[in-house]
């Protein structure tokens, strides 16, 4: 969710000082609720980037990124890059919980509330712009108006923090310059 060109990227980019791509880790990548969780017990190399913190910021960069992750899901754990970097990594709690293989990798910007969920809001303002005394279509746009929300509340986690505080987040959206074109 770090990676660079991923929404959680922009809560620590001002800290970086280095990232270096293609990275890998050993284990698998899970997701749960649309997350990537990391199992380390896995046998795959999982791609990642290895992102390095200006002088003196690594505290801040990490307490960003805490902020961000709920630490029942996610831990801190050090490991090895494939090629014998040491690192410090997030790993997932009871990663098998409610999890299922990432067969395709994740990266947000595929996720269908951005992508699938968006494209049927669009198609049901079009499809019921006009309705009379029926009010199916009325019903139809209410649907995809909590659609837009779901969609507006998956962007807000990924990129302010991954909480249950759903209307702090979202209010969060209005202030900041990157959510603009949401």
């Amino acid at each position: 969710m770090f990676r660079k060109g991923e929404l959680g990227f922009l809560s620590i980019s001002d800290l970086v000082s280095r990232v270096v791509e293609p990275c890998s880790v050993t284990g698998s990548l899970l997701l749960r609720d649309g997350l990537p969780i990391i199992d380390p017990a896995g046998r795959s190399n999982v791609p990642g980037s290895l992102i390095s913190f200006r002088e003196g910021l690594n505290g801040e960069a990490y307490d960003r990124i805490d902020r961000l992750e709920p630490q029942r899901q996610y831990r801190w754990e050090e490991t090895t890059t494939a090629k014998s970097v040491r690192c410090n990594y997030l790993i997932g709690r009871s990663p098998h919980k409610s999890s299922v293989p990432a067969d395709e990798g994740w990266n947000g910007r595929n996720d269908p509330l951005f992508t699938s969920a968006l494209e049927v809001v669009n198609e049901s303002l079009a499809a019921y712009s006009d309705f009379d005394s029926n009010l199916k279509p009325m019903f139809r746009l209410q649907m995809a108006y909590l659609l837009l929300w779901s969609s507006m509340e998956r962007y807000a986690s990924l990129r302010f923090h991954l909480g249950d505080r759903a209307v702090d987040k979202l209010m969060q959206i209005a202030d900041d310059p990157s959510s603009a074109n949401f």
